[in-house]
């Protein structure tokens, strides 16, 4: 029951609360220092583009690899490493919102900016066609897209579809967000869940025997101490 939520920001709001853990923000940020190791030089990257094993030209490589030098100075890469992997790690999840320029698409993306992963959804429609004659639906076509509410954490409401033609929500191409996810699903091969998945019940076992420690010393504590009584001339 520990580790099952209703969905998707629910179970966000799990990992975030478990990562507050002091036993378990120690355990992350060993986890991340030992993933993310910046360079002492200033001009290494933490991260590199291999293309040795690419078979194209010289000239596409070095085009590759300008492409990528500039996405990494864009994200600001080097200085904001350990929080973009803390966030994935913590989340299982990492959203990138790609900025460009509808009047010109030529130049590429202009801005990458961070979303919240409790503030935005990814949406799969699905529209099917009527039954044949085996009785079978068939897909028509299934449309991807991103929904972004900004007031969804202030109004305590739930994300959905509906939220996105009544103008209280923003919705997204499939193309211009980066959706990163942390590869593992749970039980049902459903939800994406995160490293911290498998933390959930033993984190919450761990809080129940320190707030069980705490009552059982409260109930003792009057066994414990000693009455000095005055009993005069007796």
């Amino acid at each position: 029951a520990d580790r099952h939520a209703k969905d998707q920001n629910d179970l966000i709001k799990k990992y975030r609360t478990a990562a507050g853990h002091p036993e378990v923000d120690m355990a992350v940020d060993e986890i991340v220092n030992e993933s993310i190791v910046v360079p002492q030089d200033g001009d290494d990257q933490v991260v590199e583009l291999n293309l040795g094993r690419v078979k194209i030209s010289a000239a596409v490589k070095k085009r590759c690899q300008e492409e990528f030098d500039g996405i990494l100075n864009m994200m600001a890469f080097n200085e904001r490493c350990h929080d973009m992997f803390k966030n994935w790690y913590i989340d299982g999840r990492l959203y990138h919102h790609l900025v460009v320029d509808t009047a010109n698409m030529k130049q590429g993306i202009q801005e990458i900016r961070f979303v919240d992963a409790l503030k935005i959804r990814k949406v799969r429609y699905v529209q099917k066609t009527d039954k044949n004659v085996d009785n079978i639906e068939l897909v028509n076509r299934v449309k991807e897209f991103y929904i972004f509410d900004d007031k969804i954490e202030n109004d305590k409401k739930q994300l959905n579809v509906t939220d996105a033609s009544k103008g209280s929500a923003i919705q997204l191409s499939n193309d211009s967000v980066s959706y990163i996810t942390s590869g593992l699903l749970d039980e049902g091969k459903g939800k994406v869940v995160s490293h911290l998945h498998k933390a959930l019940r033993p984190i919450n076992q761990l809080r129940m025997m320190e707030d069980s420690l705490i009552i059982y010393r409260l109930a003792r504590a009057p066994e414990r101490r000693i009455f000095y009584v005055d009993t005069g001339n007796l």
